[in-house]
């Protein structure tokens, strides 16, 4: 299903044009400049949908009618039983399983986005037939994301379930095995562009880390765009410019907090890293090491793994285990971090990344060994931690590092677990696992740093 057409590429072709001149392209507005959706924007956008036929699917137009449906309440109950934690990642109020199933017993928008997310993940892992229901409000959804008009600008609360919608139909076109082809160019916003453009401009200015739908959809929205970017080796749709780096001054730092701030420097990173020849300066990769740095030594000791044995998943990948989910894909980020600064270091550059390994590594690793070294931390992580949102969180870091992995034995036990999570998460990993497949026939060479 092919709802909303567009071209986007001028947008990617804008953000690099724009870093060669060294020009940041403002994909971030503050609140005042907050753009309108109206029909300029909306005529960025072709709907075209097909003539729906007869279903047995009620309107999402009244939910709590549509919810005695007992097919739709299991769908409402399995989003937020079983899906709702993927998007709760980073977020100690747990918005997108509490907040956001509330407000769609009265709101036709996220209560489609919900159904049609639920139903194409159970079509993906338990009963194929789903497909039609997450089909059918699918449609309704990009229908009415296209109604959204003067309200959308006046009113946080749409913002939020706007931006919390466009999160979870993010996940749909992944799931529904549209989007992430290794062999076509395709961009995963090509049906919901518009939308999420407005999306990106909507952040959480004021208050970065607090806790409200519009922050937790930026926060998701945010580890999607850097999930494809991770795959893709491409800038992310937005620049982080304008989004405080710091931790909250403030009141309680939660664990997520720590997340959340490793998140935005994972986007800087690959901001200036995925540009164009991505060659980037002796200042720039200092100031971004050492801005990774900061973070790792600002940690709780409760970050640290708990027990971690080398080869302790078929004996091939390491077993490191952490207390908390969250605590997983911060140290995901961390190395993945880490990796691609490292790709770009110069040879005097690798020892100052030892500080955000730990020293576990030694002076005399080449650039290979550490690059291979956390890669198969990435996947160690992943799999000790054998949880969906742990998981889905971390195809991103493992596109992009696992193609390090020499190991023949290490390689095939990655691909048996890839292909073991499908069966839950039912996300398209065999499109993962060729990429990875051909990126080790062809092994990619550690990029130069421009200040050799």
């Amino acid at each position: 299903m092919t709802p909303w057409t567009e071209n986007s590429s001028d947008e990617y072709e804008s953000q690099e044009e724009a870093a060669k001149t060294g020009q940041a392209s403002e994909y971030l507005l503050t609140d005042a400049q907050l753009p309108a959706l109206d029909s300029a924007r909306v005529e960025l956008l072709t709907y075209t949908p097909a003539i729906e036929p007869q279903t047995p699917f009620p309107s999402p137009s009244n939910p709590r009618k549509a919810l005695q449906n007992q097919s739709i309440a299991r769908y409402f109950s399995h989003y937020i039983a079983d899906i709702a934690p993927w998007y709760d990642l980073s977020d100690a109020f747990l918005t997108f399983a509490t907040s956001l199933p509330e407000a769609a017993l009265d709101s036709p928008l996220p209560f489609a986005a919900i159904l049609a997310l639920s139903a194409v993940h159970t079509s993906r892992t338990t009963v194929p037939s789903a497909r039609a229901a997450a089909e059918f409000y699918h449609g309704h959804c990009v229908r009415l994301l296209i109604d959204l008009t003067a309200e959308y600008d006046n009113d946080e609360r749409t913002q939020g379930l706007a931006l919390a919608s466009v999160c979870l139909l993010r996940s749909y076109e992944i799931l529904s095995g549209e989007i992430l082809s290794s062999s076509e160019e395709v961009d995963p916003n090509r049906h919901l562009q518009g939308a999420y453009s407005l999306a990106a401009y909507h952040t959480p200015q004021t208050d970065a880390f607090g806790s409200s739908l519009r922050a937790a959809g930026f926060w998701n929205y945010l580890r999607e765009d850097i999930t494809f970017s991770l795959f893709r080796r491409c800038p992310l749709k937005i620049n982080l410019a304008q989004v405080p780096l710091a931790l909250p001054a403030t009141g309680s730092r939660t664990d997520q907090d720590y997340l959340n701030a490793i998140t935005l420097i994972l986007g800087r990173i690959i901001n200036t890293c995925f540009v164009g020849s991505g060659f980037i300066t002796e200042e720039s990769w200092s100031s971004l090491s050492d801005m990774l740095c900061e973070w790792c030594k600002s940690l709780p000791s409760r970050f640290e793994p708990f027990s971690t044995v080398e080869r302790g998943l078929g004996l091939a990948l390491p077993s490191i285990w952490l207390l908390r989910d969250y605590h997983a894909a911060a140290l995901h980020y961390q190395l993945v971090a880490t990796a691609i600064l490292c790709n770009h270091a110069n040879p005097q550059q690798l020892s100052s990344l030892q500080i955000t390994l730990d020293g576990r590594l030694s002076l005399q690793d080449t650039k290979e060994n550490i690059l291979e070294h956390l890669a198969l931390d990435v996947c160690g992580v992943a799999f000790t931690a054998n949880t969906p949102s742990v998981q889905v969180n971390a195809f991103g870091p493992i596109a992009f590092c696992a193609r390090f992995i020499r190991t023949e034995a290490s390689r095939q036990e990655l691909i048996r677990r890839l292909l073991a999570c499908k069966r839950t998460i039912g996300w398209p990993v065999h499109r993962l696992v060729s990429a990875l497949e051909a990126g080790w026939m062809n092994p990619p060479p550690p990029e130069q740093a421009d200040n050799e």
